[in-house]
C-alpha cells in the first residue's frame, strides 16, 4: 500500500498532530519528526505512519488511556517532566536522557506494546505477500575461496558451483529488458522498490541506459561529498545540546555543489545518505561498511522487493591516522594508498553475512531468497524463500540458471 498524497495536505498534517499530542510525551518525537520530513519518507514508511494513525484515530480516549496508562506512569517514575526533553525530534539529548534512566528497558518494552495495540486497530487487511530478491556481490578483487564456513548463513542455504564465469550472475541481473529492474518496472514498481549499493562505480555501468526506476548509490562517486561532510561531523563537540545544535545545522545544510550528478534530483536519497552517515558505523571511511549499513537501512527503512549490494577493495589503513575517531587518512597522511585485498575480503564476507541478517528481522524474509556471489572463487551461496532450497545438493549451476531462478521468484 502507498498513501495518497491527500496524506499530507494540511488538513492531514493537523489531523495526524491532534493524534500525536493524545499519546505520552516520550513516544511523540519520533512521530513529529517522520511527520516533518513526510516527503523523505519511502512508501513504506508512509504506509506504516498512515495505517498507525488509522488505528490511533480508531481508539477512544478511554481505550487509549487503558493502553498507555502503564507507560504514562512510569514517565512519571523516569522524571520526564523535569527533564529537557524535545517532542520535536529525536534528538541526542532525548537519547541520552531514557538510556540513562534505571527504567529504560522496561520504557522500550511500554513503547513496544502500545505500538502494537495501536497498529493492530487500525485493521487494515494485509498486502499480498511478494516475492523479493537480495544479491549480494563479492568482485574477483576479492580472494574469498569459501563463502560459508562452519557455521551456514541460513539452514536453506546451499553452497554451488558456478559453472562459466561467475560475473556474469551480476551482468544477466542488471542489463537489459530481462534483468531484474525490468521485472519489477513491471509491476509498477518505484525506485524504493529497486537498490543498488556499490563500493565502487560498477553497477550504474551494468544498469547502463535503462530507465526503470532504481536508488542507485555508489560510494566512489560520493568521494567530494563524503569528504566535505566528514569534516563537518568532526566540528561535533562532546556536548550533548551543542552537537544537536550542529547535527541539525548538517541536516540542513545544501550540499548542492558535493553531490553527484546521479543524486541531482533525488532529494529522499540525498536526505537518506545524510542520515546514514550521522548514524555511523564506519559507512563514511569504509566502502564496504557502507554497502553494509546502507543496504540494511534500506531494509529497515524501504523494504526494497530488489536489493542488489556490491563490495569492494579497500586500501589498508594507515598507521597513526586517528581511524577510530573518523579522520579522513587521505588528508591527513602522505603514505601512499595501498591495497589490501585480503582484509577487503575478510571484511566483506563477514558484512555480506550481516546484510542477510537484516533480512530475517522482518516479516518479508518469508518470502525473500537470496544469492551471495564469489566471483573469484565461481562458488554461490543460494537461499530460497520458506521451504523451499533452490538447490538440493552442490552440483554446477550456470548464471543463467541462477538468473532465471532469481527472477522467478520476483514474478512470484
Amino acid at each position: 500500500m502507498r498513501p495518497s498524497v491527500a496524506m499530507t495536505d494540511a488538513t492531514s498534517r493537523a489531523e495526524f498532530q491532534r493524534q500525536i499530542d493524545r499519546l505520552p510525551v516520550t513516544m511523540r518525537s519520533a512521530l513529529n519528526q517522520q511527520l516533518g520530513n513526510w516527503e523523505n519518507l519511502f512508501p513504506y514508511e508512509q504506509a506504516r505512519y498512515v495505517k498507525f494513525m488509522r488505528g490511533l484515530s480508531a481508539l477512544s480516549d478511554a481505550e487509549l488511556h487503558a493502553l498507555t496508562d502503564p507507560l504514562i506512569t512510569l514517565e512519571t517514575k523516569m522524571g520526564v517532566a523535569a527533564w529537557n526533553y524535545s517532542v520535536a525530534a529525536d534528538t541526542m539529548e532525548n537519547a541520552s536522557l531514557l538510556a540513562r534512566s534505571p527504567y529504560y528497558g522496561e520504557w522500550r518494552r511500554q513503547v513496544q506494546n502500545v505500538f502494537a495495540g495501536i497498529e493492530s486497530a487500525a485493521a487494515t487487511p494485509a498486502n499480498a505477500p511478494r516475492g523479493r530478491v537480495v544479491l549480494l556481490v563479492l568482485p574477483d578483487s576479492l580472494p574469498i575461496m569459501q563463502i560459508v564456513a562452519a557455521k551456514p548463513w541460513d539452514d536453506r542455504g546451499v553452497e554451488v558451483r558456478v559453472e562459466g564465469d561467475a560475473r556474469r550472475v551480476c551482468e544477466l541481473a542488471l542489463k537489459g529488458e530481462t534483468g531484474l529492474p525490468a521485472r519489477l518496472r513491471a509491476d509498477g514498481a518505484e525506485s524504493a522498490d529497486c537498490w543498488l549499493i556499490d563500493a565502487d562505480a560498477k553497477l550504474g555501468a551494468l544498469r547502463g541506459e535503462n530507465t526503470q526506476p532504481a536508488s542507485l548509490l555508489e560510494y566512489a562517486a560520493l568521494k567530494r561529498f563524503r569528504d566535505n561532510f566528514l569534516a563537518e561531523v568532526n566540528t561535533v563537540p562532546r556536548d550533548m545540546t551543542v552537537s544537536d545544535q550542529i547535527l541539525a545545522r548538517i541536516r540542513r545544510e545544501d550540499w548542492k555543489s558535493r553531490w553527484p550528478a546521479a543524486l541531482a534530483g533525488e532529494p529522499r536519497l540525498r536526505h537518506f545518505l545524510v542520515e546514514l552517515f550521522l548514524s555511523g558505523n564506519g559507512a563514511l571511511i569504509f566502502s564496504n561498511a557502507f554497502v553494509q549499513w546502507c543496504a540494511s537501512e534500506a531494509i529497515r527503512r524501504a523494504r526494497p522487493r530488489l536489493l542488489v549490494a556490491r563490495f569492494g577493495l579497500r586500501a589498508k589503513p594507515k598507521p597513526f591516522t586517528g581511524i577510530a575517531i573518523f579522520e579522513n587518512q587521505q588528508k591527513i597522511s602522505a603514505l601512499t594508498d595501498v591495497d589490501d585485498p585480503v582484509g577487503s575480503a575478510i571484511d566483506a564476507l563477514i558484512l555480506a553475512r550481516y546484510v542477510w541478517l537484516s533480512v530475517l528481522r522482518y516479516p518479508e524474509r518469508e518470502q525473500t531468497c537470496g544469492v551471495c556471489v564469489s566471483e573469484a572463487s565461481g562458488r554461490a551461496y543460494v537461499i530460497g524463500p520458506k521451504g523451499q532450497h533452490a538447490w538440493t545438493h552442490e552440483r554446477g549451476v550456470t548464471p543463467e540458471e541462477i538468473h532465471a531462478w532469481m527472477s522467478a521468484r520476483l514474478a512470484e
